[in-house]
């Protein structure tokens, strides 16, 4: 079953490759200080990465020649104890002499390995999150074609790589992403020149990068960048916007198909939330979990999402007795309890923990509200958007559960353009994610660039 389900993957990702359409411990706001966006030293060397073409495939025709310039670049910013330090991003534009018209933020999905950073894109892999978003960087008659993408690598990958990635401490990495569009943008201006007249902007990623999108998407509103950034709204394809719910869910299901997420999100806690500054990610989790070692596969970047996955089990069978991995139509998968440590459990459950545990299980569950995007207890919950978010999620989604997207669908009232995908074959996380980029996310770019979401809670 397991190698039926990698080989139908495959045959996706082929097909897409040649059918692709200070003392406050509280969260805060950072505007900006520079009208002008970055000051003359904030953009490093300029690399050229290459010349070659991203060739635009769509469902009718195939146009050779449109090429697309591809850059990396590296650029200031802050960690999250407000040092400056120099971050890195993709950006590209097409290579025709067109003026962009439109901006397309790109925010990437999940990864442990570096080589999958967006500055390190070789073109070896179209169907990836980074080949489908570049596609839109040639010039063209679709609305969402002719545009400057901008996919910035988050601290911890790319030319910050011997850095803790600060994985889903989303009000810092959206920051972050902001700085990387600003000098971005001043970048193409000083290569280029001038964006179209009446360019627009949209924000879109899938997974951790659907998250990030909805988290960049809230900072330019709060922090007054709509007029700058000529802002139209986000594309969010299934983000873990609310990390309390997710780990209640884990619990509650009693599966956890992904549980290099759990350490992976405690690693970045520990070191960038203040509220666990005196806690190591071991101190959460199970000795039999932390003896695997993934908190050092993790730590290495050169291993991906899938082959941390393989070690695990791989360490499992070879220690029977400790943990063991189960298997359903959705994949393989560890209980809750093999993963995290029976108080932190009990707490999330609501359920009465020692007096000695209480400390550092209340300040697990408040780094987790600090950085939920959108949640009654993030801080944000008086946020309204003013721009409209389209949201994709599977129903079926085992990695980032669709109550992730039940929460989002009801604080963001009025704004909020659900779209529910039901399949009977693609449900999972993965294979909703290829779908996303493959089929979805180009005509929901274009929906926003054009005005055009009416549609709330649609099924696809």
């Amino acid at each position: 079953m397991k190698k039926f389900q990698i080989t139908i993957l495959t045959l996706f990702a082929v097909l897409l490759t040649a059918c692709s359409n200070g003392d406050d411990e509280t969260t805060q706001i950072i505007v900006p200080d520079d009208p002008d966006g970055v000051r003359d030293d904030d953009i490093g060397a300029v690399v050229k990465l290459s010349e070659g073409s991203v060739v635009w495939i769509d469902s009718t025709s195939i146009s050779n020649g449109k090429q697309t310039q591809i850059y990396t670049y590296s650029y200031r910013s802050h960690d999250a104890i407000g040092d400056t330090i120099r971050l890195t991003a993709l950006i590209g534009w097409p290579k025709a002499d067109v003026r962009p018209t439109n901006l397309l933020i790109g925010c990437h999905i999940t990864i442990t390995n570096d080589v999958k950073a967006p500055s390190n894109y070789d073109h070896s892999n179209a169907a990836s999150d980074v080949g489908m978003l570049l596609m839109h960087a040639v010039d063209g008659d679709s609305p969402s074609n002719n545009a400057l993408v901008i996919m910035p690598d988050y601290e911890g990958y790319g030319g910050t790589v011997s850095r803790t990635h600060p994985y889903l401490c989303q009000e810092l990495t959206a920051h972050q992403v902001i700085d990387a569009v600003r000098a971005g943008m001043k970048l193409f201006k000083e290569q280029k020149g001038e964006m179209a007249e009446g360019w627009k902007s949209v924000v879109a990623g899938y997974s951790q990068g659907g998250a990030v999108a909805m988290a960049v998407h809230r900072l330019i509103e709060q922090a007054g960048l709509s007029d700058e950034l000529h802002f139209c709204g986000s594309v969010c394809g299934a983000g873990p916007y609310d990390l309390v719910t997710t780990f209640r869910q884990y619990i509650n299901d009693n599966k956890v198909y992904m549980p290099t997420v759990v350490p992976l999100i405690l690693k970045a806690l520990c070191e960038n939330n203040p509220r666990l500054k005196a806690y190591e990610p071991s101190d959460f989790l199970t000795a039999d979990f932390v003896a695997t070692g993934v908190l050092d596969m993790i730590s290495q970047k050169t291993l991906s999402t899938g082959d941390i996955q393989e070690r695990l089990e791989a360490y499992t069978e070879s220690h029977p007795g400790t943990m063991q991995f189960r298997f359903d139509d959705s994949g393989d998968y560890l209980r809750p309890d093999m993963i995290l440590r029976p108080e932190c459990i009990s707490y999330l459950k609501g359920e009465n923990v020692s007096e000695t545990d209480r400390p550092k299980v209340e300040a697990l569950m408040q780094a987790l509200e600090d950085n939920s995007v959108w949640a009654p207890w993030s801080g944000y919950s008086a946020w309204q958007p003013q721009h409209p978010i389209i949201a994709f999620h599977s129903v079926s989604d085992e990695i980032v559960p669709f109550v992730n997207y039940l929460q989002a669908l009801e604080y963001c009232q009025q704004y909020f353009n659900g779209r529910r995908f039901k399949s009977s074959f693609f449900t999972t996380h993965t294979t909703a994610g290829y779908m996303f980029f493959g089929l979805y996310c180009t005509s929901m770019i274009e929906e926003l660039l054009q005005g055009k979401t009416s549609v709330t809670n649609k099924d696809q």
